[in-house]
């Protein structure tokens, strides 16, 4: 039997729960708080209240995944939710009740957690039933029978689902392949199946704003270039991933909250400090960011002055979509959705594009060392090992391959990671902390 009927009792839980953690980030005394933590608690709860909203006076709502375009959703005044956001959100604050749950359910474990989580999610109805659900057939296998099990639940298989097809390639002809996909085809069955009302001017004027996000965002990477990196391992892209890909897209208030983690980071820069101040190991992460990050980037704080100064969640080059004209804006959300959000960029075409990041991030951020995580789910990225070693040696840069579960960090225990991070650094040259 499903866990819920409606999902609209996961969401009340989501809501006493982020009041209560609220309540207690306002009650720290002021030099404990942290205003980005206390601000996106904020925004968290907002985007809680309007799934609530939509769900229950029923106003449009979709289900969506990262880089499905979601400015043209949010520009159309649809709410919409990714089915793993809350639940990998809330997983910390429950002792990992639902994955505890989720051990149980017949699929795989080698399938990728986040595709195992969405699809038990579902199944036991966590989620507000949507109108619609968006999806992106990626060459990820594992996506693309996300979907696949979605359209067979007794729960959405009723509900109409669009599937946009990417480009391979990464020229103009390939964005203008997706952009008439948005236009001609995404925006008219959004009308249909939600009542929603696509207006130009409403969508550009959003888009403008996530400009100017992805502006902040490319200058907060400037002040992450130095040394003692100004920020902690993983917290920028996390931040940052939640605000542009999750969150309701285009809010001024996320744009506020970028703002303000650059301010810090300027600040951190000019005084010369930051978490790590005897910065020894720089570390680039090109895969996603994982769950556990923030325990393993207080380990390598400690343990081996090491802090993970970017990834590939926090590097990709944004570029401004040009809001002159409706042919342009959706070329350019076209290029966004399919050539620069982390993971389908570097997995959904041609391994230069791989090649380009690593290379680039490797020399923009003085990185010294490369540790990807090896995904279990990530075949793409498994198949992009061989490259990253090459590339490595060629720059004479240590890097290691791990296995683990980004998103469930009981794949491979933290005590075997930090185990076998300690073994590399110390063969590659690399001094313990002292304390």
């Amino acid at each position: 039997m499903p866990k819920y009927q409606t999902g609209l009792e996961r969401r009340l839980e989501y809501r006493e729960r982020l009041a209560g953690v609220s309540q207690m980030l306002h009650g720290l005394p002021a030099e404990q708080q942290n205003p980005i933590q206390m601000q996106f608690i904020e925004l968290m709860r907002d985007y809680n209240e309007g799934i609530i909203d939509a769900a229950t006076n029923h106003k449009p709502l979709v289900c969506t995944w990262y880089g499905n375009c979601q400015e043209l959703l949010a520009g159309m005044g649809i709410k919409y939710y990714n089915p793993v956001m809350d639940l990998m959100f809330h997983l910390q604050f429950t002792d990992y009740a639902d994955a505890k749950e989720c051990d149980q359910f017949p699929l795989d474990d080698k399938i990728c957690s986040l595709v195992r989580y969405a699809v038990w999610s579902m199944e036991n109805r966590v989620h507000p039933k949507p109108d619609a659900f968006v999806c992106m057939m990626e060459p990820c296998d594992g996506q693309d029978m996300l979907h696949q099990a979605f359209k067979r639940s007794d729960y959405l298989k009723d509900v109409p689902c669009f599937a946009f097809d990417p480009s391979y390639g990464h020229d103009d002809k390939d964005f203008e392949y997706v952009a008439h996909q948005l236009r001609y085809e995404m925006v008219p069955f959004l009308e249909k199946t939600t009542g929603a009302k696509y207006d130009f001017g409403r969508v550009a004027a959003l888009v403008e704003e996530t400009n100017e996000q992805y502006r902040v965002w490319a200058q907060v990477n400037e002040q992450l270039r130095a040394s003692p990196c100004p920020m902690p391992s993983f917290s920028v892209p996390d931040v940052f991933w939640a605000l542009t890909q999750h969150l309701p897209a285009g809010d001024p208030r996320a744009t506020d909250l970028m703002r303000l983690t650059l301010k810090i980071a300027q600040d951190n820069v000019a005084k010369h400090v930051g978490p790590v101040m005897n910065e020894q190991i720089r570390i680039l992460w090109p895969d996603l960011d994982c769950l556990w990050g923030d325990k393993l980037g207080a380990w390598l704080a400690s343990e081996w002055n090491a802090v993970v100064v970017n990834s590939f969640q926090g590097g990709t080059p944004y570029e401004d979509v040009d809001t002159s004209n409706e042919e342009a804006m959706f070329f350019g959300l076209a290029r966004r959705s399919v050539a620069e959000v982390p993971m389908i960029r570097q997995g959904r075409g041609w391994v230069d594009v791989y090649e380009h990041d690593l290379t680039t991030m490797i020399n923009d951020f003085n990185i010294n060392c490369v540790v990807n995580p090896g995904h279990m789910g990530h075949k793409d990225q498994s198949g992009e090992v061989a490259f990253q070693k090459r590339i490595c040696r060629d720059m004479d840069i240590p890097n290691i391959v791990l296995t683990t579960s980004l998103f469930d960090e009981r794949y491979t225990p933290l005590e075997k990671v930090q185990n076998d991070l300690s073994n590399f650094f110390s063969t590659a040259g690399f001094k313990r902390a002292k304390h």
